[in-house]
């Protein structure tokens, strides 16, 4: 049975509920949210209103609320236990569970700026969930987010294509395919062992195949993983830091 988006949704937000001990493996999910960081900064008004999408365990918050002047900052996630955290975090801000693709807010918008580090990627149409959120802007505001792209755990996927595999990670967009005001950066996190790059992508909720992927015979999977470890077993994030912003005028 072919997985509908409902049902996706709930998979997605159960895996990141599971996730305790994603801030310990969280390595380049942190640097993410510092890059974007210092560009929600460079671009906020005083006494923002700000929507953050997926916010997870709070990373973004706590990288950008400091900087802020007066901001009035809404934390949504779809995995409540994950929003949980993130609350407990940062006194003072207000939280909702919501899928972000899917944004019901009423009596909330219009927004300043809308945010999201590294969550937008689970989008089952990344185009059009964008597009429902900057509807949500204010005029003048800009929904700024952070999303995987084409060539993310590149070494991963070619040690499968080798073996006559395809991986069950996701595939990411190509850059070219996103079609808005894009800055591209990568990041890397080396692994002891391909058994080491698997644990970290669980511990952060990452870990569940995409629909359709079927099982590796454990042969193939052992070689597999040898060609990983051969490269170094470095995971490699391309990263892109979409920008959309509203002009309208009241």
């Amino acid at each position: 049975m072919r997985e509908t988006t409902a049902m996706a949704a709930a998979r997605i937000a159960h895996a990141f509920d599971a996730a305790a001990a994603y801030d310990a493996h969280a390595v380049v999910q942190r640097q993410v949210a510092d890059w974007l960081a210092d560009r929600v900064v460079a671009v906020a008004p005083p006494a923002p209103r700000v929507l953050e999408v997926g916010c997870g365990t709070g990373f973004l918050t706590g990288a950008v609320l400091p900087r802020l002047v007066r901001p009035d900052w809404l934390m949504t996630d779809i995995a409540p236990a994950m929003l949980e955290r993130g609350l407990a975090k940062h006194m003072g801000v207000r939280g909702r569970v919501m899928d972000g693709e899917h944004p019901h807010l009423p009596g909330e918008a219009p927004f300043d700026l809308i945010v999201s580090s590294l969550a937008v990627q689970w989008f089952a149409d990344l185009e059009s969930g964008l597009r429902r959120l900057a509807t949500l802007l204010a005029p003048g505001g800009r929904l700024l987010v952070t999303t995987l792209v084409e060539g993310t755990f590149a070494a991963w996927h070619e040690a499968h294509r080798a073996e006559g595999y395809v991986a069950g990670s996701p595939a990411y967009p190509p850059v070219a395919a996103l079609g808005w005001s894009v800055e591209t950066r990568r990041f890397e996190q080396r692994h002891e062992s391909a058994a080491d790059f698997m644990r970290a992508l669980r511990a952060i909720g990452a870990g569940t195949p995409r629909e359709g992927h079927r099982p590796i015979p454990p042969g193939a999977m052992r070689r597999i993983a040898r060609a990983f470890e051969a490269g170094g077993a470095v995971a490699t994030y391309e990263v892109a830091l979409i920008e959309i912003h509203n002009p309208r005028s009241c």
